[in-house]
């Protein structure tokens, strides 16, 4: 069954409500690239994100896909993920979240799981364009308490897997054991990149957050 799931804005996010729902941004961050605070979008990405990991422990489903609005599919998708989990289950591999989509951040090459024609080991990466998720990956992506030290959640992710490289934000995170992986060849890519036609970021379009760090 497919559930849609409204985004939160984050530029309707209050310092007033983010506070009430005890987020606290990560002392010491900045972005890598733009060398910034967060912005309120990236606040309300992750919000969203986190709100489906709770609909999932919830729910109690083993296994969900999680898709972003703004994908674009590769041929015969479905096909490709059916023989993916087929994958997933004849090696019994012990799984908590399978990247479909995202960005490559390192060159160095990525290994097949033993077995496999369709699974690597990510390195760090970026982008939750689209992933599954098993119920013991949703518990543990809860189970860090990551709005007690907020920081964007392609980041978060890779720190819980243990490929991040800033060794400063990682120590926020002691219990980094999340078992990912990633299809490959990936299965989605972004609809539109940036400086194309009709591209919109909102997370880049929204304000940076005023918020006090780590004392709320």
């Amino acid at each position: 069954r497919a559930v849609t799931v409204d985004a939160v804005d984050g530029r309707e996010l209050t310092d007033a409500i983010l506070e009430e729902m005890g987020v606290s941004l990560m002392d010491g961050y900045t972005d890598p690239y733009h060398k910034r605070p967060m912005k309120r979008g990236e606040i309300g990405c992750f919000l969203s994100h986190y709100s489906i990991w709770k609909k999932v422990v919830q729910s109690g489903d083993a296994v969900v896909m999680v898709l972003e609005d703004d994908v674009r599919f590769e041929a015969f998708f479905r096909q490709k993920v059916e023989a993916l989990l087929d994958e997933l289950k004849s090696l019994s591999l012990d799984w908590d979240l399978v990247y479909l989509g995202r960005k490559r951040l390192q060159e160095q090459d990525e290994v097949f799981v033993p077995g496999s024609k369709m699974l690597v080991r990510p390195n760090y990466s970026y982008w939750t364009l689209g992933y599954l998720l098993s119920q013991s990956g949703a518990r543990k992506l809860l189970g860090a308490n990551p709005l007690g030290s907020l920081l964007p959640v392609d980041e978060y992710i890779p720190i819980l897997y243990d490929r991040h490289t800033e060794e400063k934000w990682k120590v926020n995170f002691p219990v980094r054991d999340l078992q990912a992986f990633s299809a490959e060849p990936l299965l989605i890519y972004p609809a539109r990149y940036l400086h194309e036609e009709g591209y919109v970021s909102d997370t880049e379009d929204s304000p940076q957050v005023s918020l006090p760090r780590d004392d709320l």
